[in-house]
């Protein structure tokens, strides 16, 4: 079914399953800091959302890239 891109936010759960990896994985990529994905638009509680588009919109680093050396 996919995550549905006419949603107000997208969970963690969302955008994993949209780019195909696990929630834990977007939780490290958030905990890491290196721009793997981009800043949330808003913080439920202690959950992080974004908006479809912002995910939709977003440039990922390519498979191997160094996200540490910016």
């Amino acid at each position: 079914m996919g995550a549905d891109p006419n949603a107000e936010y997208w969970t963690v759960a969302d955008v994993a399953e949209h780019w195909g990896v696990t929630p834990q994985t977007i939780r490290t990529y958030r905990s890491r800091g290196r721009g793997e994905v981009p800043p949330e638009d808003a913080v439920f509680g202690r959950s992080p959302v974004w908006r479809p588009a912002t995910i939709l919109e977003f440039q990922r680093p390519g498979r191997g890239a160094r996200t540490d050396l910016r």
